[in-house]
């Protein structure tokens, strides 16, 4: 194949694992951190998202007037966050789609007795027999390029959560690689069935702009 289709033409499912593999070799919180951005911002970052997360998280329990029973947490890399989510819902299942990324996050979080950690894809998930409260998703559809798949990771979502946390980049200073693609949250309430926003926040990483949302996934 000539270099520059290498380049240009979208990478496949197979090559989208691959790099996934590669970056769990990074050290740190480099697996889940843009390479284009300064290494000394990830800890920053890192703790503004928990926070954002956590806040959704919070949000949600006094909405439900209860605390949250179960959560998905869709792509959880190396389990950065992880224990947030653990430290809010009763029970945990969090999903990656490599082994590698796994393999860190049970390290990073063995102490955790509520979380159960297995490999599935954003596009693949198993529908529970009952919706989880909740489903966790920061930093995963972008990475979900094709319009078909992205349709079917939104209805797998629906289909699995009564509720989604959802961080997602809108603006990148630096413009995104082949392996991730930009929305806007219109699209992710276009494209998730029964989306309703509860609310809005937004994260800014060294002029890159994500926006924070709890979505209600209303049953038809």
């Amino acid at each position: 194949m000539h270099p520059l289709r290498q380049r240009t033409e979208p990478p496949t499912i197979a090559e989208i694992e691959e790099e996934w593999r590669r970056r769990a070799r990074r050290t740190g919180l480099g697996p889940v951190m843009r390479a284009s951005q300064p290494a000394e911002l990830a800890p920053a970052v890192t703790a503004a998202t928990r926070g954002q997360v956590a806040g959704h998280l919070d949000r949600l329990s006094v909405l439900l007037g209860r605390p949250l029973r179960s959560a998905l947490e869709i792509g959880c890399g190396i389990g950065r966050l992880t224990p947030t989510i653990a430290a809010t819902a009763e029970r945990v299942l969090a999903v990656d789609m490599t082994e590698e990324m796994l393999a860190r996050a049970r390290v990073a979080c063995a102490g955790l007795g509520n979380v159960e950690f297995q490999r599935r894809t954003a596009q693949r998930l198993a529908i529970p027999e009952s919706r989880v409260d909740v489903a966790v998703c920061v930093w995963v559809l972008m990475h979900v390029l094709d319009d078909a798949e992205f349709a079917a990771a939104c209805r797998g979502i629906a289909r699995s959560a009564a509720h989604l946390v959802l961080v997602e980049y809108t603006d990148a200073a630096v413009p995104v690689g082949r392996y991730s693609r930009l929305r806007s949250l219109a699209d992710y309430l276009d494209a998730l069935p029964g989306a309703r926003l509860v609310e809005r926040g937004e994260l800014c990483y060294g002029g890159d702009v994500s926006f924070s949302a709890l979505i209600a996934l209303d049953q038809p």
